[in-house]
Formats: structure tokens, C-alpha cells, sequence
């Protein structure tokens, strides 16, 4: 996978040397997945705690194009209130290898899937041509 302009690191996306937290700032607000046009988009919307500064963007939408691999799993049976759209962790994970073997790494190889979990259990596993990252001020 291409990341255009953008890089993931253990918990946030990084644009222009300035890193947006996911996990402390944002919660995704949508998945989809589009199978016949073999896309996907997440958006993360700003969590509107008082603790969350007002200079974080707004909304930061990741799209992945030419999807080759998309697979979500697992919730678990309780998840903690409020936390079900907050990411736990981003990581990477050989193609041919199991999503739970997936680990941590600012760095993704261009041949290796995307691993996005959530507090809640759910995992997202993305293996697509390229992906974007826009900010929304």
C-alpha cells in the first residue's frame, strides 16, 4: 500500500511532520466499505470533551483505494461505554500471516495489511493500492 503524503504511527496519523492522535482526540464517526468500487473510508471526528483542544481538526477522513483485503472481526460481549469508536492501536501485519500476529510500527510495508483496533474488539484489516489522508479544519 501507497500512503500518499501521510504516515500511521501506534495510535495516530501523521501529516507534515504534525501527528493528529486518534486515540486520545478523535472516535470514528464511519466506516464503509464499498465493494464494487474496492474502496473504504474511516472518519474520525474531533470528540468534543473539554480536555480535547479546540486546534485539533475538525475531521480526518482516511481513504484507501483499489481494496484487495478488507476484513472487520470481533467485538467484545461488554465494551466499555463511550469507547466502542476509539482506536486502541494501528499496526502491521504480513499478508500471509494471522491479524492477531499484527505489530506496532511507524512504518508500514508496502506489501504488508493495515490493522486498526478499536477499544471495543472490533478490528479492521486493510490491504488496498494506496490510501489519502484529509484534514478538516
Amino acid at each position: 500500500m501507497q500512503f500518499h503524503g501521510f504516515e500511521f504511527g501506534h495510535i495516530e496519523v501523521e501529516i507534515q511532520n504534525r501527528a493528529y492522535d486518534l486515540h486520545n482526540f478523535y472516535h470514528a464517526s464511519t466506516i464503509n466499505y464499498d465493494i464494487m468500487d474496492r474502496s473504504a473510508v474511516l472518519i474520525f471526528t474531533r470528540r468534543t470533551e473539554a480536555w480535547v483542544p479546540t486546534e485539533e481538526a475538525h475531521k480526518i477522513t482516511i481513504s484507501f483505494h483499489e481494496v484487495d483485503y478488507f476484513s472487520s472481526s470481533g467485538r467484545n460481549d461488554y465494551p466499555i461505554d463511550g469507547d466502542d469508536s476509539v482506536i486502541h492501536s494501528i499496526g502491521a501485519v504480513e499478508s500471509n500471516a494471522e491479524t492477531q500476529a499484527f505489530y506496532l510500527t511507524d512504518h508500514i510495508q508496502p506489501d504488508h495489511h493495515l490493522v486498526m483496533c478499536f477499544e471495543s474488539g472490533l478490528t479492521l484489516r486493510i490491504q488496498a493500492a494506496e490510501a489519502r489522508c484529509k484534514i478538516d479544519f
